[in-house]
């Protein structure tokens, strides 16, 4: 492409504008202070001097961004960028940062920086990983979960734009794209419509339009409507969207209010451009959540349900898998007021498969154990009892109860004690219980494709908010 000659050597002087003879370029002479910043991609263009109707006009041309949505013209008083602008070809696609306002017809940006090498995994306002955890119950009464891995692979040019491909258990799922700061644009495969996935820079009550938040592209092609209905003040913040759902039937259009949610930075509650599944019509025995989320190979969230399970957390209601619990000595009266070390897998090891917990001590000599389930308060104290035997060498469990439970094993002649913490749940997610604050029984429910929390009777999202 032809070199663009920007030498500039002009001087801009109370608004008026100086041209450089030799190379016949200029720079328009406006500023501004007020406006927030913005990231855009774009290809550079050269363009007549942005001139109104009314104006005298200068015989030479200017530096535009051109983007999809807009062409701007660059301003900056920054020598070290106008060197750089000098150097850079027509054609060449860049991101710039800077400041946009618009002064007249025309639009701007006050340019704070110019990347022509951009990251092609970049999108500032969001992760580029995540762990979800799929459910089903497609081959009968008990739920099936495993944990399936999104990430932002690699770009790829769609309308003359840059996007980054989400890729998710190995298929492409879309393209996202960044507009300004914390804009978030989504084109799902097979689909050539672009929605808004993400508006982090949202405020309470506005409205938007064109919304994604998953689904088949055919139910929805020109998106929904909804509202910010709050937006937390914790951090990352959590935005509690209503969506404007609607249905036909034999009475005409109907609708039905369906609340979704997003972390700032990290997505939806249930993966990072939603489920295939999502909305009040979803038939289908499925439903997803989002377990934890990366950016540049560093874990940055980790929700409710990956703190309880973690990050990868897999599930067949047909199989026994055998998990080794992880083990450590303490020396003290709590596990957790001394210091911890991790167990030599050589001397001590202790499995569960199904519902047998199988203890392995290689020392020859004789340990107690003492297995404490960390029931809810209002269960039967048998429940809540530990049990507890002396054994040498191995002795193997049952476990009837689901829920959290912590292992003791000591010796006297040791000095120290071991422990381990695991959660049994025979029946995966659907049937593991916890105890709230108030001492309820809370368990996790798929229903409608969407997982939420049963507490008595009542309901929640699992953002803790109140639907029933």
């Amino acid at each position: 492409m032809k070199k663009m000659i920007f030498t500039f050597m002009l001087a801009i002087v109370s608004g008026v504008w100086m041209i450089n003879e030799a190379s016949n370029w200029c720079m328009p002479s406006v500023r501004t202070l007020t406006e927030p910043w913005i990231e855009v991609n774009g290809t550079f263009q050269a363009e007549g001097f942005p001139c109104e109707p009314e104006e005298e006009c200068p015989p030479c041309l200017t530096i535009v961004l051109v983007t999809r949505d807009k062409t701007y013209y660059l301003v900056t008083d920054d020598g070290q960028l106008i060197d750089q602008l000098d150097t850079i070809p027509l054609g060449t696609k860049a991101t710039v940062t800077g400041i946009p306002f618009t002064r007249g017809s025309y639009d701007y940006i006050q340019v704070s920086s110019i990347d022509t090498n951009p990251d092609p995994l970049r999108l500032n306002s969001l992760c580029d990983e995540w762990n979800i955890a799929k459910i089903s119950n497609a081959a009968g009464p008990q739920d099936e979960i495993h944990t399936v891995k999104a990430v932002l692979e690699a770009d790829t040019i769609i309308q003359m734009q840059r996007y980054v491909k989400l890729i998710e258990a190995g298929a492409y799922q879309g393209a996202l794209r960044e507009g300004e700061s914390g804009v978030i644009y989504y084109i799902p495969a097979g689909s050539a419509h672009e929605y808004l996935l993400y508006k982090f820079n949202a405020k309470v009550g506005d409205r938007l339009t064109n919304l994604w938040y998953g689904g088949d592209p055919k139910r929805c092609p020109n998106g929904y409507k909804a509202t910010v209905l709050s937006i937390s003040d914790e951090t990352p913040r959590v935005f509690t969207i209503e969506v404007e759902y609607i249905i036909t039937d034999s009475n005409g259009e109907h609708i039905i209010p369906w609340t979704i949610y997003w972390t700032e930075g990290v997505g939806l509650s249930d993966g990072p451009a939603g489920q295939f599944c999502p909305g009040p019509e979803c038939e289908c025995s499925c439903g997803q959540v989002l377990l934890c989320a990366y950016k540049n190979g560093e874990q940055v969230y980790v929700s409710e349900l990956g703190e309880q399970y973690g990050c990868v957390y897999n599930y067949d209601p047909y199989s026994t898998p055998s998990d080794t619990i992880p083990l450590f000595f303490y020396t003290g009266d709590d596990p957790g007021s001394s210091t911890i070390d991790p167990v030599d897998p050589n001397q001590v090891v202790v499995t569960l498969k199904g519902d047998e917990l199988t203890i392995r001590e290689k020392s020859g000599v004789d340990v107690t154990y003492s297995l404490q389930h960390n029931a809810p308060s209002q269960m039967p104290s048998p429940h809540r009892a530990p049990q507890s035997d002396t054994f040498r060498d191995m002795v193997t469990l049952q476990i009837t109860e689901s829920g959290k439970y912590q292992l003791l094993l000591t010796n006297p002649s040791w000095g120290y004690s071991i422990f381990g913490n695991f959660i049994y749940a025979p029946q995966g997610i659907e049937q593991i219980s916890s105890s709230s604050q108030g001492g309820e029984t809370s368990r996790l429910v798929l229903m409608n494709g969407q997982i939420y929390i049963l507490r008595g009777e009542k309901i929640y999202t699992l953002t803790g908010q109140e639907v029933r």
